[in-house]
């Protein structure tokens, strides 16, 4: 029954579009949000849906508990990236124990566990209330997040901790990178190619920009490793400039990006910037040139003996495991929520043959049932 159950609601989810609007000119959430408003109504809760932006929207609810312990937070995200080349991308197909669609992995399916569990819970309450939160452009800038962070939870009792259902194959997630997107611009003075001593070369210099990242990449390499996560890295990501075959060009731009590891600060990265800046800089240049942060998250890192990871270790998840991508789970810690993250396996996040396991949904189901069931036994 409860697989049947989660494959309606996640059929009803995967045929709303509701890709981000910021990455693919998608229709965004405000569709999807709706939907899950509609189903929890119907359950005799009460959501809350923001829609903060034109096309953006964020819903969250209280599933009241019995009073016994402190709230737990459950999130997933409901924007999804572009289709590409899917075929038939909002219709759930099953192929065995595979469920095909755009989002059913990254992460509707984890949306469907959700709203599967609000209906048990109201049918039987928690020991403590669950707060279910649905947040929009997670795939993007995590404004849905910022908004539930600032406006929403603010209106209850802190949660002692929370549970981000993003897909991590059925492991305990205690850690993820951040990442930093930086760029260098240079200027030069344009002019004809016929004229050498009027015109000021601005894309050379980024000949140099790349040697220094190189060295910085080289010494990433050779420092020691995170026991989950690996070695920081950073790969350029954009170059352009120029204007025409004999033109010298007046502009040129480089942009890289940088994941960052738990024990690493955005001041150090902007170290980092700052060497890249001197290199194109270096005597006898003509150039000027700007650096910049353009946008950046930070890593996570969870302890240990933090509340949810009892709770889960309790309900029988025992690996635990470090994440490659971002989430916003980060912007959770960041606001003093201990923060796991636990989801279901599949395939093909931001691919075009994405898939879900769908006896995998059933047992995170289960799981964070068990773990609910914990509340009040696992001190928090």
């Amino acid at each position: 029954m409860v697989k049947e159950n989660l494959f309606r609601l996640l059929a009803e989810l995967v045929a709303i579009n509701s890709v981000n609007p910021t990455l693919a000119r998608g229709p965004g959430e405000r569709a999807i949000a709706q939907k899950i408003r509609e189903h929890l109504t119907s359950l005799g809760i009460s959501p809350d849906v923001n829609t903060f932006a034109p096309k953006r929207a964020n819903v969250a609810a209280v599933v009241p508990g019995r009073g016994e312990a402190p709230p737990l937070l459950l999130n997933a995200h409901i924007d999804t990236v572009g289709v590409g080349g899917m075929p038939n991308p909002f219709t759930l197909r099953q192929e065995g124990d595979r469920w095909y669609g755009r989002g059913a992995y990254d992460m509707k399916g984890s949306v469907a566990v959700m709203l599967a569990l609000a209906e048990a819970w109201v049918a039987s309450p928690p020991p403590g209330d669950i707060y279910l939160t649905f947040v929009a452009d997670e795939e993007d800038r995590s404004l849905g997040m910022e908004v539930l962070i600032r406006e929403w939870l603010p209106r209850y009792a802190p949660p002692a901790g929370a549970i981000v259902l993003e897909p991590t194959e059925e492991q305990l997630g205690v850690a993820h990178k951040g990442f930093a997107w930086l760029e260098i611009e240079v200027q030069g003075v344009a002019a004809h190619g016929s004229r050498p001593d009027e015109g000021v070369d601005a894309i050379l210099p980024l000949g140099l920009a790349l040697n220094e990242l190189r060295a910085i990449q080289e010494e990433l390499a050779h420092r020691a490793p995170h026991p989950l996560l690996g070695r920081a890295s950073l790969h350029a990501s954009i170059i352009e400039g120029g204007e025409a075959w004999c033109v010298y060009p007046p502009r040129a731009r480089l942009g890289w990006e940088r994941r960052t590891l738990p024990d690493e600060s955005l001041d150090e990265i902007r170290t980092e910037l700052e060497r890249v800046l001197a290199a194109v800089l270096r005597p006898p240049s003509r150039h000027t040139a700007l650096a910049r942060v353009v946008f950046a998250r930070p890593p996570h890192q969870v302890n240990r003996t933090a509340w949810p990871v009892r709770l889960l270790k309790a309900a029988g998840v025992e690996e635990e495991a470090g994440m490659a991508y971002w989430t916003d789970a980060a912007l959770l810690r960041e606001a003093g929520i201990p923060t796991v993250l636990y989801g279901p396996a599949g395939h093909g996040a931001h691919a075009d043959d994405e898939w879900v396991s769908g006896e995998s949904l059933v047992r995170v189901y289960e799981t964070l049932q068990r773990a609910a069931a914990q509340m009040a036994e696992v001190s928090a």
